[in-house]
This record gives structure tokens, C-alpha cells and sequence, in this order.
């Protein structure tokens, strides 16, 4: 990219942004992460197994609620840079969001009380619906924040890294401790019910911290938008940078959403083991993402963002890779490593894709003089619903056609076919997806020097 390709040159010097800024900001994440996870993992069979909804209705009614934001998304996003308050442009949203993200969520696993009637379908819709609602609420005002915290290319680096702890905290109570509190409390659906109470409150908790702790955030004042949502969208999709990362966001997050759709399957089904082993995997994958925040930092700095990505793509295919080889009888020590490398793995593709948005945010600012991180976060999050969508309907589909039995108990005996269809589902997808991202990411070019700032430090 040419040097007069933005309107100004970066500063010479940024403050650093204070530790209590970074945290407080971050922690927003933690419910989020938690909510996102436990759907992803446990949505899915909850509604075939015990809600009684066939695999592949429930594989599109999760699709539908999450294809229903690509349109909600933008316009939150829109509102979100036009809204005058005492509390700011984006704060009012992390508050009204987060809680009724946290309703919502409760609501979804007290859907098992319908199982006999003929109403459950519809009544997934609307509670899907209203829980995609919440979630676009906070999350797009909040992922529109970094870009006015700081103008720094490696100080967003960091900014990122607390969100990335905290989606690793989330995913450790979501993951890891959820299917635990679901055998604790009697498994089934009764299990699914109260465990949802206990982390839907987390959900609630961590969302008012995140408002309270942003109240001393750098933020930027509403700014009119000089013309209209239509031609603010053909601005945005004409930002070359920010159009590879949404490529590269929908191959990753599309290969992501088909693993987590995927392993509770793999684990009850194929590796005949209990919940408390997907317990254990996903302990490991959530501290080694929470560990490795302060290594991946560093070693983006030293070698860019782009080799620091393609290197954290390399190590996240290896645990993948070694699904094939997963059997009945797997030795505790295989889970154990497969966690643990996705989690390394998964903190540097998560971290350093986050830290790009930010950069095509102030890239778009600098070319355009428009402040709309809320449009761009919206079609960002957009595209992050769209790949989760199709996740776990291609998983529903795959199954189906395999020839999938559901039932109420893991007991029911499975065709060859849909084992076959799982290890696809966790194994070769998510890898060709990941790799397919890489791809892209090689026309991405924007780096700190366009922002006249060192490439390293």
C-alpha cells in the first residue's frame, strides 16, 4: 500500500493505554465467549436429543437465528455511531444487550419442558431469535470500541489480547465446567435447565462490569455521517483490507463453528466417552488460549501479523489432523495434548484477527474522514453470524444424510455412515477451512507502516 494512501500520517507517540481501560473493556467478552461456547457446543444436541426437534430442522433453525443478524448487525451498528447519550455512542448497547442476551440464553435450555409438544419448533424460533437479538446488541457497539480507544497498531494488539482472555475464561465455564455442572445436576434435560441459570448469570454479571469498567474509556463523541447507510455500506465494502479479513474471519470461523458443532458427537458417539472428558479437552483449550496471550503478543510484534497468523494456522491443523486417528479407547493423554495445542493455537488465530479489525477501522477513518466503526463492526459481526450459521447446519445436513439416529440417551446405536460423517465434521473441514483463510490473508498487506508507525518492536 502507497504512503499517500491515507489521509495522515500516525502519531509519533500514543499513551499507553492504562491496564484498568484494557481489562474493563475486555471482561465484556467473558459472558459473551461463555454463551457463544455453550451454544456451539451444547445447542445443538440439546435440541435434537432432549429438546426432540430432528437434526436437520434444528440445524437450520440455528442458522436461521443467526442468518437473521446479517441483517440486524449493520443497522446496530449504524444506530450505535449515531447515538447521542450521557453514557456515549456504544455503552447504553453493552448494558441493554447484555442482559437480555442473559435472559435469553436461560430461556433456550428450558425449551427440554416442550419436548412432547407441538409447539417446541416455534417456540425455538422466537427464543433463538431474541437471544441473536441480545448478542447483536452488545457485541457489535462493543467490537466498534478499540479502533476510538487507541490509534496505536501494536497497542490494539494488546487492547485484543485482554479480549482474548477473557473469551478464553468464557469458553473454560462454558466448555469445560458446564458439562460438568450438567452431570452434577442430573443430566438431561433437568441438567441443561439449572446449568443454564448458572452461567446465564455470569452472562449478566460480566456484562455490567464491562459497562461500568468502559466509563473511563477514550472514546469519540458522535459525529453526523455525512451521507447516507446505503453509500456508507459501498464505502466500507470498497476498503480492500477490511474485505480480505472478512474472508479470512468467514473460512476460519466457518470451520470453527463446524468443530464445536461436531464434538460433543465425536466424543459420545466415536470415542464412546463421557462429558467429563469433553470437560477435560476444553479445559485444556481454554487455558492454553488464556496462557499463550502474552507469548502471542510478543511474537506478533517480532514477526508481523501475518506470519504470526499463518504459524498459528500451521499448529491449530495438527490436533485437527489427528482426529482421523480417534478411536474407541483413546488414551487420556491424547485428549489432553489436543486440547492443549488447540488452545495455543486458537489464542493466536483469535487474537490476531481481532487486532486487525481495529487497524481496517483507522485505515477506513483515515481515507474517508467518517467515523464508522459501528457500521464496519456490524458487517464484521455480520459475516461472523453467517459463518456460524452455516456451521452447524452443514453438521445437521451431514448427519441427516448419513443416516444419524437421534435419541434421548447416548445409547442409540449409529450406522458406520454417520461415524464417517463426524470425523469429516472434525477432522477435514475445519482444517480446509482454516487453510482457505491463509490464502486470503496473503493479499492482506496493511501493516503499522501505514500508519507511520515501526513494523516491529
Amino acid at each position: 500500500m502507497s504512503a499517500d494512501a491515507l489521509a495522515a500520517p500516525g502519531p509519533s507517540f500514543v499513551p499507553r493505554l492504562s491496564t484498568v481501560a484494557c481489562a474493563g473493556w475486555g471482561i465484556g467478552s467473558l459472558g459473551m465467549s461463555l454463551m457463544f461456547s455453550a451454544t456451539g457446543v451444547l445447542m445443538l444436541r440439546f435440541l435434537v436429543d432432549y429438546v426432540g426437534i430432528a437434526a436437520a430442522v434444528a440445524g437450520l433453525l440455528i442458522s436461521l437465528s443467526k442468518i437473521y443478524d446479517a441483517v440486524t448487525d449493520p443497522l446496530i451498528g449504524v444506530a450505535s455511531d449515531r447515538t447521542r447519550s450521557r453514557w456515549g455512542r456504544r455503552r447504553p448497547y453493552l448494558l441493554w444487550g447484555g442482559l437480555l442476551s442473559a435472559l435469553t440464553f436461560v430461556a433456550i435450555f428450558q425449551l427440554g419442558a416442550l419436548a412432547g409438544s407441538q409447539w417446541k419448533v416455534a417456540a425455538a424460533v422466537v427464543v433463538l431469535l431474541l437471544n441473536a437479538t441480545g448478542y447483536a446488541l452488545f457485541n457489535v457497539p462493543y467490537l466498534a470500541m478499540p479502533a476510538e480507544m487507541t490509534p496505536d497498531y501494536h497497542e490494539r494488539t494488546r487492547l485484543m489480547s485482554f479480549r482474548v482472555a477473557a473469551v478464553a475464561a468464557g469458553q473454560l465455564f462454558a466448555s469445560s465446567v458446564g458439562p460438568l455442572l450438567i452431570v452434577w445436576f442430573g443430566g438431561g434435560v433437568q441438567g441443561h435447565a439449572a446449568t443454564s441459570w448458572f452461567l446465564g448469570a455470569i452472562i449478566a454479571i460480566s456484562s455490567l462490569v464491562c459497562f461500568q469498567g468502559t466509563r473511563g474509556a477514550p472514546l469519540v463523541a458522535f459525529e453526523p455521517a455525512a451521507f447516507g447507510l446505503r453509500a456508507q455500506v459501498g464505502a466500507a465494502l470498497s476498503n480492500r483490507p477490511f474485505l480480505l479479513l472478512l474472508g479470512v474471519k468467514l473460512t476460519y470461523l466457518f470451520g470453527l463453528s463446524v468443530y464445536f458443532a461436531v464434538l460433543s458427537f465425536l466424543f459420545t458417539y466415536v470415542l464412546k466417552i463421557s462429558y467429563s472428558y469433553l470437560s477435560l479437552y476444553f479445559l485444556l483449550q481454554g487455558s492454553g488460549m488464556l496462557l499463550s496471550q502474552p507469548l502471542w503478543v510478543r511474537f506478533t510484534r517480532h514477526v508481523g501479523k501475518r506470519h504470526a497468523y499463518y504459524a498459528a494456522s500451521a499448529l491449530y491443523c495438527l490436533p485437527l489432523a489427528s482426529w482421523l486417528l480417534a478411536g474407541p479407547g483413546e488414551p487420556g493423554w491424547a485428549v489432553v495434548l489436543r486440547g492443549a495445542l488447540a488452545g495455543l493455537a486458537g489464542g493466536g488465530l483469535l487474537l490476531i484477527g481481532q487486532s486487525m479489525l481495529p487497524d481496517t477501522m483507522e485505515h477506513d477513518f483515515r481515507l474517508t474522514g467518517e467515523r464508522r466503526e459501528g457500521l464496519l463492526a456490524g458487517i464484521y459481526t455480520t459475516v461472523e453470524k453467517v459463518s456460524f450459521s452455516i456451521g452447524p447446519a452443514m453438521v445437521g445436513f451431514v448427519l441427516a444424510a448419513a443416516g444419524y439416529v437421534a435419541s434421548s440417551t447416548s445409547a442409540a446405536a449409529q450406522p458406520a455412515a454417520a461415524r464417517t460423517a463426524i470425523y469429516l465434521c472434525a477432522s477435514l473441514l475445519p482444517m480446509a477451512s482454516t487453510l482457505a483463510g491463509c490464502v486470503l490473508l496473503r493479499y492482506y498487506t496493511l501493516d503499522a507502516r501505514d500508519f507511520g508507525q515501526p513494523s516491529r518492536r
